[in-house]
């Protein structure tokens, strides 16, 4: 099989949801903020239709090259926010049930969390509960909690890579990456976002600085989004 060239990889923030215990796997899921670069030596040696001599989907790529951003900059995804949820493992049956598992309806809202404490956290000196007192824990729960309309699932594929030179990583170490694609329609999106932003009351009330603070992210939350 025609190998594929190995191309940068963002670092994301990985979250687990709805763990897979058998063989040590892991889900993951990107976060939005942009974080230290790393380029690792790795080749794909296999993916979901390799056999059938189709190429990779160009947000397969695109996410694997540059992460989640990536991915909304393609053309088909202009109007749309785009959350890949990923689960990285070497026992490709546990995978498979994870990919067979998994829910936007109960899955998308950790998500959807991860997002926007990603954009409050860009927004951040670096104390977020100090910069946005209770406000902040009280958001990311209640987006967690949240009933999320409109989202699609609307692919999933695999592709196994073999790591080399990476440091503290044996040498021909491969993994399973298996991938699946959400969207939804950014107004629909914002407007709930914005609803959820607003519903929020935290307890303690906010001091002068924090609700500035918090007021300043609400203003501009879709910019970096």
């Amino acid at each position: 099989m025609k190998q594929i060239p190995a191309i940068t990889v963002l670092a994301a923030v990985l979250v687990a949801a709805g763990c897979v215990s058998e063989g040590g796997n892991k889900t993951i899921i990107p976060e939005a903020v942009p974080q230290e670069e790393v380029k690792p030596d790795w080749q794909i040696r296999d993916y979901k239709e390799s056999a059938a001599g189709r190429a990779l989907p160009s947000w397969v790529t695109a996410f694997l090259d540059k992460g989640n951003p990536a991915v909304e900059a393609l053309e088909e995804y202009q109007d749309r926010y785009v959350f890949v949820a990923m689960n990285s493992g070497v026992n490709f049956k546990a995978l498979e049930q994870w990919r067979l598992g998994f829910s936007p309806e109960l899955d998308f809202p950790r998500l959807a969390a991860i997002r926007i404490e990603n954009r409050f956290l860009s927004a951040s000196s670096g104390f977020p509960d100090a910069d946005y007192g209770a406000y902040y824990e009280t958001l990311i729960r209640a987006a967690s909690d949240a009933s999320w309309a409109g989202v699609i699932r609307e692919e999933d594929y695999w592709v196994r890579r073999e790591f080399a030179g990476q440091p503290g990583a044996p040498q021909g170490r491969e993994t399973y990456d298996f991938l699946i694609i959400n969207t939804i329609e950014k107004s629909l999106l914002a407007s709930q976002v914005n609803a959820l932003l607003q519903s929020i009351t935290p307890d303690p009330p906010l001091s002068r600085d924090q609700a500035a603070a918090v007021n300043r992210v609400q203003e501009r939350f879709f910019e970096g989004f």
